[in-house]
């Protein structure tokens, strides 16, 4: 299914109030096209830009997310996050040890890539590696549905409470569909609203 396509379908039965959004990893400059790019903004600031205003957006290492630039490959993590200091200076853990696990929990890229562009769905100007829609609780439900309608079982996630950005990438990896919640840097930085869950797919 064609992303324009995609959109319409995503339209007709959740009807998000947000663009759904479609995030291509990038390794050459010719791959960014027209995106507006962004720099001293965090992650989570630039894509929920696209989501609302209907903008192409790239974002790359220059960003102010320590976490979201060494999930996607565009740096290595420094001493202060592989020491688990970052994660217990936030308060997110009792100890940098505790930290150091966190960390390693969340997903990151092993392939390297310099940015990554984001587009609504229905203006996308190529097939995305993985999906993220926005919506509530009960929208976003239609999805687990879905995704059970000809498989029964479970819908299984991993939800780290931090770094949704780095979550979204879950889905890249894993290949499989994952729910979000939408961590405090994305309601800070990115204004998402405490109704507005994610999932992202591949």
């Amino acid at each position: 299914m064609n992303p324009k396509t995609l959109a319409e379908e995503i339209g007709r039965y959740i009807k998000p109030q947000t663009f759904p959004l479609g995030f291509k990893m990038v390794k050459s400059e010719d791959e960014i096209g027209k995106a507006r790019r962004f720099e001293g903004l965090t992650i989570c600031q630039i894509y929920n830009m696209a989501r609302r205003y209907r903008w192409i957006v790239y974002f790359d290492l220059n960003t102010t997310c320590p976490v979201g630039i060494v999930a996607y490959g565009f740096a290595e993590p420094d001493e202060l996050y592989k020491s688990g200091q970052l994660a217990y200076e936030a308060g997110y853990v009792d100890s940098p040890e505790t930290g150091v696990k966190y960390e390693d929990a969340l997903p990151k890229l092993a392939e390297k890539y310099i940015g990554c562009k984001v587009s609504p769905l229905e203006i996308a100007e190529e097939e995305p590696d993985f999906v993220v829609v926005y919506g509530m609780p009960a929208q976003i439900l239609r999805f687990v549905h879905a995704y059970l309608f000809r498989r029964g079982g479970g819908f299984e996630t991993v939800i780290r409470g931090r770094g949704a950005c780095a979550e979204f990438l879950d889905a890249f990896i894993s290949k499989e569909p994952r729910l979000v919640i939408p961590c405090y840097g994305d309601r800070l930085f990115g204004q998402t609203q405490d109704f507005e869950i994610a999932f992202s797919f591949p």
